[in-house]
């Protein structure tokens, strides 16, 4: 089987990236809330572990996938301002869904979601980045659930 140059590359878009929070539509994030860096997601570990045996392997998937998002805000706008309210009053957001800059990803539910940073500022009129990481877990390996 060949290469076929001919393969639409498909299209990322920018502006599509997004944030959900179902409890907090107050810290809801759209493209416009953004600075450059924009949104970034890190899950941490496997999904899957092996597990050496005498004569070969065991695989052991992982129920959940441990997930960081860094979400680089622009400070000179207000919705800043609301995640730095909320980590003063509570820093549990619960869920949040992560809608992707590509059509053709699914959106991302990451559940049991809290505010893990406050970041540095610059206050010389230089810097418009106000970056948070906000840390919660994914389901993986769904099919386990299902024990019939």
């Amino acid at each position: 089987m060949s290469a076929n140059p001919a393969t639409p590359q498909g299209m990322l878009n920018r502006l599509r990236g997004s944030i959900v929070f179902p409890d907090h539509s107050s810290l809801n994030i759209t493209s416009d809330f953004l600075a450059q860096e924009g949104i970034s997601v890190a899950p941490e570990g496997n999904v899957t572990d092996m597990i050496e045996t005498l004569t070969g392997r065991v695989g052991s998937p992982a129920a959940k996938q441990n997930v960081n998002v860094t979400i680089n805000l622009n400070r000179a706008q207000a919705l800043a301002n609301e995640f730095f309210k909320q980590i003063k009053k509570n820093t549990y957001i619960g869920q949040m869904r992560i809608i992707s800059d590509s059509p053709v990803q699914d959106d991302r539910t990451i559940l049991n979601c809290f505010i893990m940073t406050q970041p540095e500022q610059a206050l010389n009129g230089t810097q418009a980045r106000w970056n948070i990481v906000i840390a919660g877990y994914e389901i993986v390996n769904s099919d386990m659930w299902s024990l019939s």
